[in-house]
């Protein structure tokens, strides 16, 4: 049997031009000189994912239902396909969607089962996977996830894993050693062939990295894609393998931030690209956070793409000035010079004029940040340009920002990476091309909102706060739990209670702040804005009280979902 999968990249709610796209290719394919006996697209590959409170929308479903319909009618090979079908409610409440795959053969389909939404409501019909038979194979399709340890397959000859699976780190992508090694389990155990075919894309705040491979019986990688892509594959099932191949193709695994790059720059591609845009604005500071995000943009977008802007104040260094421009000549990005000291100066005189006085320390550098913002949204409705904001997780939990300033923008790339991996992602990408000048990379992170600011003057050290916010964020951890790991686990700098204490209560402090953040890609942390969900009014606040966990902590949080570092927190660490 000749087998192709395509690892497509749709548009949530696109549906016509999602399954155009996708007959396209099935043309394509049916045209060659070798057609394939079976095209194989992952879950969604008709609707997009997440889908979310269009499974609720019966317009949506009635498009979905049309588009299905249209699909079959046009199929020219024997295809399985995601999309989204109406089932009805019990007591004639209404309809529901349900994401289901079709099984399309020569302008004829037939719905084989129903995928659990898993969190959002039980299915009335459910079934964890179907068996067909297709020219003389036996075939298991599996709708609700990769195969249990438990589950027997035995008698299939191939088991498909249709999926959309998101990004959370390379330990979930196929491309990692542990998920890559089941899979190969899984086909020695049945003896079977086996295809993941995963979604790839970019939807909001969630990423699928794609990676789909086939595997033959005695677990060798036959064909993988490439994560991140669109791709299509095509490969025998049946042929004798050649002795000696075992492992088959080579499956080459993501390094983090070689993954992570790869993952917020697909966010950015298509959420600028699905959204109807084609160029990006981004202020241009000359610090570390702004340079990553331009070299992001650049990457995913092109350099013709990209707008930077400076916007220097009466505060900002000369090196600053020098920095910003040296990277975007790195990059071969156009910059427009819009300093702030003009309107500044003329807010600054209304409200002596007004008030009687310039206005408190503090607002006297917010409106300088809020100005700056003045200016690129002016650039973002002139030209259409989609404002990129350039926050990182580190200030956003803290509250180290101006609302109606620096958190403007539409999508914050490194909303939810942390400071010192903000550094991590700098380096790696230095390692590829230096365009990121080692200036920006050495000196000490400033907002240049007062003379001789530093960050580490109203925060600790990159490298300390990051380590307590993981722990308190990611993990959920109080003042005194992460008092004793952190006496457990060293890092050589001691962790006191004030310093906890205060860390926490200013994270609880600014929960208003980060519910007006813009859009920030999950790469399987905690999204600040949305998971983490403790009240704006909020009046509890954590102190030590000489608690000792039972168990070590190193128990505990290996029970945690997404702990990922127990140790070796430096930011080059990969």
């Amino acid at each position: 049997m000749y087998v192709a999968i395509v690892q497509n990249n749709p548009t949530v709610g696109a549906l016509r031009a999602n399954a155009a796209q996708v007959l396209e290719t099935l043309d394509a394919l049916a045209a060659s000189a070798y057609p394939p006996d079976l095209v194989v697209l992952p879950s969604c590959a008709l609707t997009g994912a997440p889908l979310d409170g269009l499974c609720h929308s019966d317009a949506f479903m009635a498009e979905a239902l049309d588009v299905a319909r249209l699909f079959m009618e046009k199929a020219p090979l024997p295809t399985l396909v995601g999309t989204l079908l109406p089932v009805p409610l019990e007591e004639g409440a209404g309809f529901i969607g349900e994401p289901e795959v079709l099984f399309c053969r020569d302008g004829e389909g037939t719905p084989l089962g129903f995928i659990d939404p898993p969190g959002q409501w039980e299915p009335l019909r459910y079934t964890s996977s179907v068996t067909v038979s297709l020219d003389g194979q036996t075939v298991s399709v599996l709708l609700d996830g990769p195969p249990e340890p438990t589950d027997d397959f035995t008698a299939s000859d191939i088991v498909i894993v249709m999926l959309a699976k998101e990004y959370q780190g390379t330990d979930t992508m196929f491309t990692a050693s542990d998920q890559l090694g089941y899979l190969r389990e899984v086909a020695r155990r049945n003896d079977a062939w086996v295809l993941a075919v995963n979604l790839v894309g970019a939807q909001d705040d969630v990423v699928y990295d794609g990676a789909s491979v086939a595997l033959a019986p005695d677990g060798s990688v036959v064909e993988a894609a490439g994560p991140f892509v669109e791709q299509v594959l095509s490969f025998n099932i049946g042929l004798e393998r050649r002795p000696g191949n075992e492992e088959g193709r080579l499956v080459r695994p993501l390094l983090p931030y070689d993954a992570d790059w790869r993952a917020l720059g697909l966010c950015i591609h298509d959420y600028v690209r699905k959204n109807g845009f084609t160029d990006v604005v981004i202020g241009l500071s000359g610090g570390i956070d702004s340079a990553v995000t331009a070299a992001l943009a650049c990457d995913a977008l092109g350099a013709g793409h990209v707008h930077g802007v400076l916007m220097p104040g009466p505060y900002s260094s000369e090196g600053s000035v020098l920095d910003a421009t040296a990277l975007a000549a790195n990059l071969g990005i156009e910059t427009l010079s819009l300093p702030i000291d003009g309107p500044l100066a003329a807010f600054s005189a209304l409200y002596r004029e007004v008030l009687g006085q310039e206005g408190s320390f503090l607002a006297r550098q917010n409106i300088q940040a809020r100005i700056r913002a003045v200016h690129l949204m002016q650039l973002s409705n002139t030209f259409g340009w989609l404002l990129l904001n350039t926050g990182n997780k580190s200030e956003a939990a803290m509250g180290f920002s101006t609302l109606y300033g620096d958190t403007a923008g539409a999508l914050a790339p490194l909303g939810n990476t942390y400071k010192t991996d903000v550094y991590g992602l700098a380096h790696w990408r230095n390692g590829r091309s230096p365009v990121i000048p080692v200036e920006i990379l050495e000196k000490a992170p400033s907002a240049e909102l007062y003379e001789g600011q530093k960050d580490q003057d109203s925060l600790p050290p990159y490298e300390v706060l990051d380590r307590i916010l993981g722990l308190h964020i990611e993990d959920g951890l109080g003042v005194d739990q992460i008092l004793e790991y952190s006496r457990q686990v060293p890092d050589g700098t001691a962790l006191t209670e004030d310093l906890v204490a205060t860390v926490l209560d200013t994270v609880r402090r600014a929960e208003f702040k980060r519910r007006q953040e813009p859009l920030a890609p999950v790469l399987g942390t905690l999204d600040m804005g949305i998971d983490r969900d403790w009240p704006i009014t909020n009046g509890f606040t954590d102190h030590s009280r000489g608690l000792v966990p039972d168990g070590r902590p190193e128990e505990y949080l290996e029970m945690v979902r997404g702990w990922k570092r127990p140790e070796g927190w430096g930011f080059l660490a990969n």
